[in-house]
């Protein structure tokens, strides 16, 4: 096993899942958040790469996923969006008193993404570095979704779904594959891959109300660069995505991302499109050269 499984209590008490792939003397420590409907599981590969070139890294599961969730994909009945913010804080700190005096750098995939600019609104100053893969853009349409979320759960309860949030969210990816096999090939175009994602227990489970409103919460912050405060405007940023990913928004959702983090005042942004790749680029078939990319930018 190249890496050890941990708990570590968040402020409210809930056990985050926390894998730590540890080196001696790391170059860095890179912190992974994953996305929506997925798990840490599936980022051992990327992980092993980078730790067997020099970097720790500490994955963990988000409240609401993984085998260890009490209730798959729902993150909280309201104020989930503070308690992923949180929960990220309480990480740190860990990382922190284990690696003293390491640079942190910071991983997001997806909605991890979401999470990872949300973090960096009050802790830029705490990394070297950010890799953001397949960002999904902020919406000004997001402050809507909140509110309707927000009257739904008040009507169903925050733990139930809710099929027009779910089309809302995710029926645009769907949509975006014109000759799909499966309503998920907008992951990706490599077939194994979306069939494993389907075959997973632990993948694609609906998001509860709560979680969509956590989600849409988010959305709205990251789409508020007055938000951001004592802002590392060196700070370097790597953001990579497929060209066929619809979860970017495409060329103009691309540049709604840049702008949302230039106006928030950070000066590093470097930029790259894979070509003929959709959303999970970590899973494509030239996965490989995705991860060369991503460590050559860590290694810089």
């Amino acid at each position: 096993m190249n890496y050890e499984e941990i708990v570590v209590p968040s402020r409210d008490l809930y056990s985050l899942a926390v894998r730590i792939y540890d080196v001696k003397n790391p170059k860095a420590v890179i912190k992974c958040i994953h996305g929506m409907e997925e798990h840490q599981d599936r980022y051992v590969e990327f992980a092993t790469f980078l730790q067997n070139n020099g970097y720790a890294v500490i994955t963990a599961d988000l409240r609401g996923h993984g085998k260890s969730a009490p209730k798959l994909s729902h993150i909280a009945d309201k104020d989930g969006d503070k308690l992923l913010y949180e929960d990220e804080l309480v990480i740190k700190e860990y990382i922190k008193e284990k690696y003293k005096g390491a640079p942190m750098i910071l991983f997001g995939h997806s909605m991890g993404t979401i999470i990872a600019r949300k973090v960096l609104q009050t802790e830029s100053k705490e990394y070297v570095k950010v890799v953001l893969s397949g960002y999904p853009n902020p919406q000004a349409a997001a402050a809507v979704g909140a509110f309707l979320s927000k009257l739904l759960r008040g009507r169903k309860r925050g733990d139930k779904h809710s099929k027009t949030l779910t089309n809302l969210v995710i029926g645009p990816f769907t949509k975006a594959v014109k000759d799909r096999k499966t309503d998920l090939d907008w992951l990706s175009y490599n077939e194994e891959n979306v069939q494993r994602y389907i075959d997973d227990p632990l993948c694609g489970v609906e998001f509860t109300i709560g979680s969509y409103n956590a989600l849409f919460n988010l959305l709205a912050d990251i789409n508020k660069p007055k938000l951001y405060k004592d802002v590392k405007e060196d700070l370097l940023f790597y953001l990579i995505s497929g060209d066929a990913d619809p979860c970017t928004g495409g060329e103009k959702g691309r540049n709604n991302s840049i702008d949302r983090l230039s106006k928030a005042g950070f000066k590093n942004l470097e930029v790259y499109t894979m070509p003929n790749m959709r959303h999970e680029i970590l899973n494509e078939d030239k996965k490989d050269e995705v991860m060369e990319r991503i460590l050559a930018f860590l290694n810089k």
